[in-house]
């Protein structure tokens, strides 16, 4: 810069209008005040002492007061976990592969379109045999081709899901519903856990060689409520024939209506036997007369002794008249002998059926609720079942407990 010039600049900044003013004296900082803490503390129950109420708020101070432990800073990130050079190659090479192939196809798809392709054309005819061999062979793959295609389209048509549709589903749902409050509304049945003593044997009850004995299914249930189970009946058919013949004639029903199916167990005593069958009065005071008989059926044979537990016996009156009800025994009862026959014994059905029908007994004989027989049946030779028909009888009105 000129000297001259340089002076007037010196002479320029030498003005006092442009100096730069003195600093500002720091000012000093306020104290900084800190409000109380306030603390969200009920008033004192007048029942609570002064010593316990201190020592709760103190408690409570402590917890508000409390700061929190959690490391809520962000994790360390490392990339060698994230960025696995392996793990790129490979990506890198299962790439170049896709390239690969790609550019292959590429050239098949230019060589048809510039040469034509393998195409059998219809307008142009074969010049030798063996190109119409050649065209013979491939029509018939194709044909088959078209005939598989056929088939697995009409597949299609027809095909249907496994998955049940939205309005199966809600009619499911509609009748688990009903199911659901109609159970919800029965009353509710708590069988007691007494159990019966099944390993009592008697030999006369076993079965001879070359003998077939019938055998009856009843199907037991509590009316309106749980199902007691269905249980297997055998008929000692060989030495009491008269007895299980009107025991399976009941079973089967008669032309007039009268059948087991739907009658009830009238009497149970808990833990000793139950008694059922009235097919005319469904309360203990009914006979039942066979078709063509004027009188009932005498007693036929006492043989047979009530020593082991689910032994039937037919009912045998005062006057020796059989009327067509029957006993199931819960344990051996040796008071029966002699005045009922024994015809038959359960031999299948659930474990626990015979403690069930004696949890709804009373000592007196009368049933908290009625037990019925369900739907009974029997077994032919060849084993097939056949149902027995349904108690049509128009029995007389109970009389109502009072309450």
């Amino acid at each position: 810069m000129h000297p001259l010039r340089e002076r007037v600049c010196d002479e320029l900044l030498e003005n006092p209008a442009l100096r730069t003013p003195p600093p500002e004296p720091e000012r000093p900082r306020p104290p900084r005040i800190r409000k109380p803490r306030e603390f969200k503390l009920p008033p004192r129950f007048p029942l609570l002492s002064k010593q316990f109420y201190a020592n709760w708020c103190n408690h409570q101070k402590e917890l508000q007061m409390s700061k929190h432990k959690v490391d809520d800073s962000p994790p360390e990130l490392f990339p060698e976990l994230y960025l696995k050079p392996r793990r790129l190659d490979y990506y890198a090479r299962q790439l170049e592969e896709n390239m690969n192939v790609n550019k292959e196809l590429l050239k098949r798809i230019n060589l048809i379109q510039r040469t034509g392709g393998f195409v059998d054309c219809w307008n142009t005819e074969p010049t030798n045999t063996y190109n119409k061999l050649l065209c013979k062979q491939r029509q018939r793959v194709l044909d088959e081709i078209r005939v598989k295609n056929l088939y697995f389209y009409s597949r299609l048509l027809i095909a249907r899901s496994e998955q049940l549709l939205t309005k199966e589903l809600d009619a499911f749902w509609q009748d688990t519903k009903h199911k659901l409050i109609l159970g919800a509304s029965l009353p509710f049945i708590l069988f007691k856990t007494e159990k019966i003593d099944r390993d009592i044997r008697d030999p006369a009850f076993d079965k001879p060689p070359n003998v077939h004995r019938t055998r009856v299914s009843m199907d037991i249930c509590v009316l309106g409520g749980s199902r007691i189970g269905k249980v297997t009946i055998e008929l000692f058919n060989d030495i009491v024939p008269k007895t299980c013949q009107l025991f399976l004639s009941l079973v089967k029903g008669d032309t007039h209506g009268h059948a087991y199916t739907g009658t009830r167990f009238f009497r149970v005593v808990p833990n000793l036997y139950c008694r059922g069958g009235d097919v005319t009065k469904n309360n203990g005071f009914g006979c039942y007369l066979p078709d063509g008989e004027v009188e009932p059926m005498g007693a036929e044979s006492y043989c047979l002794k009530h020593s082991v537990p689910g032994v039937l016996s037919m009912v045998v009156s005062s006057d020796n008249e059989v009327c067509g009800q029957f006993n199931i025994i819960f344990k051996p009862l040796s008071q029966f002998d002699g005045k009922h026959v024994v015809f038959g014994r359960i031999v299948g059905g659930p474990a626990q059926a015979l403690e069930r029908i004696s949890a709804l007994g009373l000592p007196l004989g009368t049933t908290t609720t009625d037990c019925i027989i369900r739907q009974c049946g029997w077994y032919t030779r060849t084993g097939q079942f056949k149902p027995g028909n349904e108690n049509t009888i128009k029995f007389p009105p109970r009389r109502k407990a009072q309450k």
